[in-house]
């Protein structure tokens, strides 16, 4: 049996009938192991005295200090003891208070457990031991109602797990691995994790020590060692995201930022997987333009930014202008026009429905109130529109030869585009799979969250359908083009023709183009 296969069965025991607390186990195993204080925080019937027997049952022949109400008096040399726990630790107590300072900044060869039901910022700052004491476990206050249901069904057999001899440790191992762990190497990419961690610890106030850090390099470098490696991996920093630090906010905070951290180092050889996805319908709808619409050249203004087609409509006996994007013209897209104010007008919606003529709705609260009644208009998309007129658009000249040679110039950059966009598309899509594969290699590693190992597969597996989606409409953009030739630029293709300027009307009346 190697010391993964001999590990395996030891955190099997351990965490067996535990339920929804196997993690916690698992990591202040890790922590004893590695002779590193921590602290177990959790209200009075939430496990931790069965946790801590369990840890304790591990190492073969263990001395161990219970140091609480029952016994306050330290012993002359705490190195004699292998494990010192403090049972229900309150920093009122100033016996307590004593002995832990001492043993936390004495200690030499000492697992040290602090198991209590006072908050984590409370106990530790009050005593003083804070930079001391690596990591906070922080028990659920809860379990659900299936974990509770199997709780149920055990109740009452046998809690304790005996540890066969051949698992358990004993000094003189714990020892030698010890010396082993700290030869592993920190790879390029747990490093990146742990500043960039620093970082966020710095941002949001959470003071955390030199002393400390290293103690959290050795657990890193531990689950490298068990796991049979002698260099660490992303996999290795999952605790880092765990509620480790503390203090809620703390744990909050730096729990969300390790999220980022981890897909920054997840992506970091295909950067553009960190961006905004890509927008492949914009793509083809800019395709299907260019192919499907007429050579018409209209009237337009700049507004905003870009080629407009202006209106003005009258609502509640007010006349308002809308600015429509020249984009949008001879489509079917739905869409806000432009308010005088240069803001989406949510409370409108138009669509050409493939000509020229654009088909306006209004949200029914505006038809007495007018457009503008409210600068800060409502974001609800369940809005039922009702349609209101229709705007005719002029157009300057038909099958104007400048359009024709604007959209040979926009063929050839969507030609591009596409080109480009393809390439990239693939190639994220070839380093999600191989990240996909790679990553899943550790499902099985001990000492792995489960719980952030699937998240992370399955944000990488939701790129994947995503960008594989992209892909496929960047495919059909290109057959789309593909069909267009300089000799469909010169034919001509009259649509929602328009000859003169209908003046401004109200209600379902039609409305004019503004000059």
């Amino acid at each position: 049996m190697n010391l993964r296969q001999r590990f395996a069965e030891l955190l099997q025991i351990i965490t067996k009938n535990i339920p929804e607390r196997e993690y916690h186990v698992q990591l202040g195993f890790l922590t004893t192991l590695i002779q590193e204080p921590f602290y177990l925080y959790g209200h009075p019937g939430c496990g931790s005295s069965l946790i801590i027997r369990r840890i304790s049952n591990t190492f073969k022949n263990a001395k161990i200090l219970r140091l609480g109400k029952k016994q306050k008096e330290l012993p002359d040399n705490i190195n004699d003891y292998n494990l010192i726990i403090f049972d229900n630790f309150t920093p009122g107590d100033e016996q307590n208070k004593s002995n832990l300072q001492i043993v936390v900044h004495d200690h030499e060869k000492n697992s040290i457990i602090i198991s209590g039901d006072q908050k984590p910022e409370s106990a530790l700052c009050r005593s003083e031991v804070s930079d001391q004491v690596t990591l906070t476990i922080m028990l659920p206050e809860n379990i659900s109602s299936d974990a509770l249901c199997a709780l149920l069904q055990i109740h009452g057999t046998e809690s304790e797990e005996p540890v066969p001899d051949n698992l358990a440790i004993s000094a003189e191992e714990q020892a030698q691995w010890i010396k082993e762990i700290h030869k592993v190497t920190l790879s390029p990419n747990t490093l990146a994790v742990i500043g960039k961690v620093s970082e966020t610890c710095t941002q949001n106030g959470v003071y955390v020590s030199i002393r400390r850090w290293i103690a959290l390099s050795n657990m890193i470098k531990a689950i490298a060692f068990l796991n049979g490696r002698n260099e660490t991996k992303l996999i290795d920093t999952f605790f880092l995201g765990t509620s480790i630090w503390g203090r809620s906010a703390s744990n909050t905070a730096i729990s969300e930022s390790y999220r980022e951290i981890l897909k920054t180092q997840l992506y970091k050889n295909t950067p553009s997987l960190l961006e905004k996805p890509y927008n492949a319908d914009d793509l083809l709808m800019r395709v299907n333009h260019l192919v499907h619409s007429s050579n018409n050249l209209y009237e337009t203004k700049p507004f905003n930014g870009e080629k407009c087609l202006a209106y003005r409509i009258t609502i509640a006996g007010e006349s308002v202008p809308l600015y429509a994007p020249l984009k949008y013209i001879e489509t079917d897209v739905s869409f806000n026009p432009y308010n005088e104010l240069r803001q989406i007008e949510k409370r409108v919606l138009c669509n050409y429905h493939g000509t020229s003529n654009c088909t306006i709705s209004i949200d029914p609260q505006v038809r007495t109130s007018g457009l503008r009644s409210s600068v800060n208009q409502s974001s609800n998309t369940s809005t039922k529109f009702e349609e209101f007129g229709t705007l005719p658009t002029y157009i300057l000249r038909e099958n104007a030869p400048e359009i024709i040679e604007q959209k040979k110039t926009l063929r050839d950059s969507l030609n591009s585009e596409i080109k480009e966009s393809m390439e990239r598309e693939t190639a994220n899509l070839v380093a999600l799979r191989n990240t996909y594969k790679l990553f899943n290699e550790s499902k099985d590693d001990l000492f792995c969250f489960t719980q952030m190992f699937n998240s992370v597969q399955e944000d990488i597996k939701a790129q994947f359908d995503n960008t594989a989606n992209i892909i496929k409409t960047i495919k059909k953009a290109s057959e789309t083009i593909a069909s267009f030739s300089n000799n469909m630029l010169k034919t001509p293709n009259l649509v929602g023709k328009q000859q003169a300027k209908p003046q401004a009307a109200q209600g379902q009346s039609a409305a004019n183009a503004e000059k």
